[in-house]
């Protein structure tokens, strides 16, 4: 496993700040010069007031055209502000984004095994939502509203100090309780996230099982569940509102307060002289000037903890080990596995297991290259956990495993898996055609290549059945297509790499009695040109192997030839003879 990346919410801030600096410096010196544009209107408004006191019309109408100028030029500086600043938050996104997509990819199997997909989702998505409003508006308002409060405040003190404070006075009172509903509203947007990702778990399970709810008539249970986490959504989204909404009249008693203020004593001011009107209708401007800023200074505090919480909810991802995809060479890379396996001595246990709950125990055999093996056993003795680990879906403990007398911990993914073709129980297939999904490894096949793995895995006796042959769309998850064609169409997808190592996890269950004969009669024909893993639960199908692994509890109870086996009387040869007898009954009916 790869070292963990430094992926805690301020690491990321300061990262992306980092990687756009150049876009954040230039729309953050473009706002500051709109806010000096915008807070010299009320200078000029004071002028404008001057001189209709004296009655001079040449300097009323040249200081009109200058704030119309002033607001012109404000209105564009403050677009081109905009527009660095967004920009820049959508770039930030978008590379987070693809970051996490790739990360994900590079994370290993048991880690999907302990994660809702939803909840993956959600995060990838409803999160990267609340990331760009961090970086681009939320950034933009508490800029714009620093620069508002220190220049306003300077032009205010410099008019009138103590109608400045006078003003200011409510101000920390309001800010005591904005700090503590900030609180609340960190911890509301936390649990609205956490149950959104919740309810894109139950939508993803749901509409992905929707054929077993049909089956099962379990409708009404699904739309109760489902109903009872949308109230869940509702009510924390509820409390969210009223934590966000308790805000906004805080802030406008706050402002209205400090121009009540204004108002009252600055009127006896400018009665008693000590400023004059245009000063008077100056601070007001600047004190509305102010308005906004305050008002906004709620939604950038739940814009902040929502970004932040959102980024560690992200960052928790990326902190996850991925795989190493390249340890240390030895030299051999270059070299084509041969096929030759070895297990020796192999105990697993699943990571998050329970002590004492092995899933293998004490593994041993030699598999010689362009050998096959076969392995049957009980519900839940191992098939799957053993070859998983051969291609390192599932990380063995090292020096248990090893493939031409290499260990396989030593041997790079990249090289691991391009020589091993391995098709799971389940045949997933991609809302791709028919070629597509057979020609899913990342090399160019040719045509004649695609269809000779259609051929031998005997998909291509199906094909005069789809409309457009190999490029059929299957649709999501090859749903157009039956289950044994599904199968097929995975065994192609893993021949047509023409792998020295071919993996299958019960990879023909699906298939009847002649399609599977047909598939087997393929393996034999190419049975020296690469080393066959093949779990079933049907004895049929691994007679012919080389080898049989007899599974029970996670160990092996017998191992030999079918023959040998049969001889031994054990559980393989009951297995046996229970399935012979079970295809008589069936003949016979």
């Amino acid at each position: 496993m790869s070292r963990r990346p430094d992926a805690r919410p301020l690491s990321l801030i300061r990262e992306s700040f980092r990687l756009h600096r150049a876009r954040y410096v230039w729309g953050f010196l473009l706002l500051a010069l709109t806010n000096l544009l915008a807070l010299s209107i009320p200078r000029l408004l004071k002028h404008a007031v001057e001189a209709l006191e004296t009655k001079d019309t040449r300097a009323l109408l040249l200081l009109s055209l200058t704030i119309v100028a002033v607001a012109l030029a404000q209105a564009l500086v403050r677009t081109a502000s905009r527009l660095a600043i967004l920009g820049a938050s959508r770039r930030v996104a978008c590379e987070l984004r693809g970051r996490l997509f790739s990360h994900l990819q590079r994370l290993p199997l048991s880690w999907y095994s302990r994660r809702p997909i939803g909840d993956i989702t959600s995060r990838a998505i409803n999160d990267m939502i609340l990331v760009r409003s961090f970086f681009g508006p939320g950034m933009m308002n508490l800029l714009n509203t620093t620069l508002v409060y220190v220049t306003a405040l300077t032009m205010m003190f410099s008019m009138d100090a103590r109608l400045t404070l006078y003003a200011l006075i409510p101000y920390p009172l309001f800010m005591v309780a904005v700090n503590r509903l900030s609180r609340r509203v960190f911890a509301h947007s936390m649990a609205v996230q956490e149950q959104l990702g919740r309810l894109s778990s139950r939508a993803q399970e749901n509409i992905a099982g929707i054929s077993l709810i049909k089956t099962y008539a379990r409708e009404p249970e699904e739309t109760k569940a489902w109903e009872d986490l949308s109230r869940g959504y509702l009510r924390h989204t509820l409390a969210l509102v009223r934590a966000r909404g308790a805000m906004v009249p805080l802030m406008g008693i706050m402002a209205s307060a400090g121009t009540l203020v204004v108002v009252g004593l600055g009127g006896r001011a400018v009665i008693d002289g000590r400023i004059s009107l245009g000063d008077f209708v100056a601070f007001n401007a600047y004190l509305g000037y102010l308005t906004w800023p305050t008002f906004a200074f709620g939604w950038i505090l739940n814009t902040f903890q929502r970004g932040v919480a959102a980024l560690r909810r992200i960052g928790e991802i990326l902190a996850e080990p991925a795989e190493d995809r390249e340890p240390p060479s030895d030299g051999l890379d270059a070299e084509p596995l041969r096929g030759a396996i070895s297990l020796r001595d192999l105990t697993f246990t699943h990571p998050g297991a329970p002590a004492g709950t092995d899933q293998l125990r004490k593994v041993t055999f030699e598999l010689p290259a362009g050998a096959t093996l076969g392995i049957l056993g009980t519900v839940g003795s191992g098939k799957t956990t053993l070859v998983s680990l051969l291609p390192r879906i599932l990380a063995p403990p090292p020096g248990s495993v090893f493939i031409d007398g290499r260990d396989v911990t030593g041997i790079p993914l990249s090289r691991l898996r391009h020589d091993i073709g391995f098709v799971p129980q389940e045949s997933f297939l991609f809302s791709r055609s028919i070629r597509q999904n057979i020609a899913f490894a990342p090399r160019p096949f040719s045509e004649d290549q695609v269809e000779r793995a259609a051929e031998a895995s005997r998909l291509s006796k199906d094909l005069p059945l789809f409309p457009r042959g190999l490029d059929t769309i299957v649709g999501e998850r090859g749903f157009t297509l039956s289950g044994g064609q599904r199968q097929r169409a995975a065994i192609a997808r893993a021949l047509v790499t023409d792998p020295p190592i071919l993996i299958l996890d019960d990879a023909l269950s699906s298939l009847d009695a002649q399609v599977e004969h047909e598939v087997i009669e393929n393996f034999k024909r190419e049975k020296a040109r690469r080393t066959i893993l093949m779990v079933s639960n049907r004895v049929a199908a691994l007679s012919w192997a080389d080898l049989i692994l007899v599974l029970d509890g996670g160990a092996v109870i017998e191992q030999g030839t079918h023959e040998e086996l049969m001889r031994a009387g054990g559980l393989y040869a009951a297995i046996a003879r229970r399935q012979s007898l079970e295809a008589t009954l069936e003949e016979a009916s």
